[in-house]
């Protein structure tokens, strides 16, 4: 993995208060974020973001400094993680940015600094009531919340579960002459894919460690879909379509109460310009569209998205690419009703899932990002890859890894269970490799947040016309990279309020000439500016506003900006 840390912050060494090394229950989970609040309680508050639907609190992290009303009114990056149940990484991930947050501001006062400027909104865990089962004692593997769907009775067939009680979910295997699997010659304990022309071997069926619903008839086993079937992240309503066409989609857009928190807590924060959701695995950096091709995105909303991309590359080593083009389940068919989609298309948030961890990249199998094969590698790949994974494993977590060892299912009879503790190997990076594999993405979701517009003053004078007679000048500069607007497509929406300005003036004072109330529409930051040579560089990043006023000398005139993702201002200026 590469990682680059910023130039302008090469010199720090934040010292952080939670160590990560181990994954975190919702309980254990809310404990660091009380340790991290204790930490730095002016930088940090905790709430609940909305209930779960097994009336869990889904706990949301504030960091920004100043009043709540500052806090709230500023330009806002948002981070969740945890949405689908088993991918705990993206829990600690979102800890460790709160936790990085805290440790690079610092209490001296300092000015300048990220959390004066943007407030971060974070959502380690998403879906408690899932992760919580995941984590159990005896384990469920789902993919997200824990009510029945889309029937009430679960379906015949074998559902994953730990039948011989050692807490793990592993693999089941039985001989088989028409088995797809065989074991390696290299480890006994690795099953590796039978290939098209094997003969003469012996074979295996390979299933989930599991119990069968239903009658065994000794002949047919299929695997069946957990009872609690939904998937959150194709419940957002940017395309979302019913059961038979999205598996996991809910009753209608936004059906489940995980999702309309967020949607709620979205449309009550217009300030969010940004956003990362953190899954698990293919280390790979994901962007809008899900569903149609690049060429329909607004060509400078891509050119942005590619830029973030190349940045998140650099500190992640993880490719930045369109879920349309490269990261489909299936080349003929698309994802829909997924978070950054709905971010973007109707809000124009500039969002990310980024799925951190991969095994076989991080064996060093590097084919399988650079020719951007993220989901296909699953279906075919050479033994090798089997091998070199094998390697990896023995040398960083062997306890990936177990002995198969005979057991007698109560259903199926004499089987084997053994091969891959897949929750801490494929799924989750194992924890003694956690760390390193959260803390770039900490990094990306920080520098992301410096990209936020930043209006500030250029100019705020009187000028003495006359007895009793001004003119006011204000000039307005955005000084941060984005504009206003976030984004085109933030612009387009109208989701984003447009920079206003307003004057108020004390009383004996009048306005001769101009507006109390001045809309500057959105104003543009240095994002749009693409070239690379020495040019044209257009002021538009500026607004200047005058009125004249009649005033006494030692009046005073208040003057406020305001935006959502701009942020807010205030000035006076004392007439002479």
């Amino acid at each position: 993995m590469t990682q680059q840390t910023p130039a302008s912050r090469s010199d720090r060494s934040p010292q952080l208060v939670l160590t990560y090394d181990r994954y975190l229950d919702n309980d254990a989970l809310l404990a660091g974020l009380r340790t991290l609040q204790v930490a730095r309680p002016d930088l940090l508050t905790l709430s609940e973001l909305g209930r779960s639907t097994e009336d869990q609190p889904i706990w949301l992290a504030t960091v920004g400094r100043g009043s709540a009303a500052e806090v709230q009114g500023r330009p806002a990056m948002w981070v969740d993680g945890n949405i689908h149940a088993t991918e705990f990484t993206g829990a600690m991930a979102a800890l460790h940015l709160v936790d990085l947050l805290l440790a690079e501001d610092r209490p001296d006062g300092a000015a300048d600094q990220l959390l004066d400027q943007v407030t971060f909104y974070v959502v380690p865990r998403l879906n408690p009531d899932g992760a919580a089962r995941a984590m159990a004692a005896s384990p469920e593997l789902l993919r997200s919340g824990t009510r029945p769907y889309p029937w009430d009775e679960p379906r015949l067939g074998l559902h994953a579960a730990d039948i011989d009680g050692d807490g793990r979910i592993l693999q089941m295997r039985v001989k088989d002459p028409a088995g797809d699997w065989q074991v390696s010659p290299q480890d006994p304990r690795l099953m590796v894919k039978r290939r098209a022309f094997d003969q003469g071997g012996s074979y295996y069926r390979v299933f989930a460690e599991g119990r069968f619903e239903g009658r065994y008839d000794g002949h047919l086993i299929h695997p069946a879909p957990a009872l609690p079937g939904l998937d959150f992240n194709r419940n957002f309503p940017n395309g979302w379509r019913p059961e038979g066409e999205q598996g996991g989609a809910g009753d209608f857009p936004g059906s489940e109460p995980e999702i309309q928190a967020v949607l709620r807590f979205f449309a009550a924060h217009r300030t969010i310009f940004g956003a990362l959701t953190l899954h698990t695995f293919s280390r790979a950096l994901l962007r809008p569209f899900s569903d149609k091709a690049d060429e329909q995105m607004d060509t400078t909303d891509l050119w942005l998205y590619e830029a973030i991309g190349r940045r998140g590359t650099d500190l992640t080593g993880y490719p930045a690419v369109s879920v349309f083009h490269h990261f489909k389940y299936h080349p003929k068919e698309v994802i829909s009703g997924a978070f950054d989609d709905w971010a973007y298309c109707h809000l124009g948030v500039l969002a990310y899932t980024v799925e951190l961890w991969d095994l076989p990249t991080a064996a060093g199998i590097a084919e399988k990002n650079e020719q951007k094969r993220f989901i296909e590698w699953f279906r075919d790949h050479p033994v090798t890859d089997d091998e070199q994974i094998l390697a990896f494993v023995l040398q960083q977590a062997p306890e990936a890894l177990v002995t198969w060892r005979p057991y007698q299912h109560p259903q199926l009879g004499a089987v084997e269970i053994g091969g891959w503790d897949g929750l801490y190997s494929w799924r989750n990076p194992p924890a003694q490799l956690l760390l390193a594999e959260i803390a770039p993405v900490s990094l990306l979701a920080r520098d992301f947040a410096t990209l936020a517009a930043r209006l500030t003053w250029r100019d705020i004078s009187a000028t003495a016309l006359g007895p009793r007679r001004h003119l006011l000048r204000v000039a307005l500069e955005n000084q941060g990279y984005l504009s206003t607007s976030g984004s085109v497509r933030g612009r387009l929406s109208g989701v984003a309020r447009p920079v206003q300005l307003r004057l108020e003036l004390p009383a004996g004072a009048r306005l001769l000439s101009g507006q109390h109330l001045v809309d500057l529409g959105h104003i543009e930051g240095r994002s749009h500016r693409v070239g690379l040579t020495p040019g044209s560089s257009p002021t538009d990043n500026r607004r200047v506003v005058e009125w004249l006023v009649e005033a006494g000398a030692g009046d005073m005139a208040q003057i406020t900006v305001n935006s959502d993702r701009g942020g807010a201002l205030s000035g006076t200026v004392t007439f002479g």
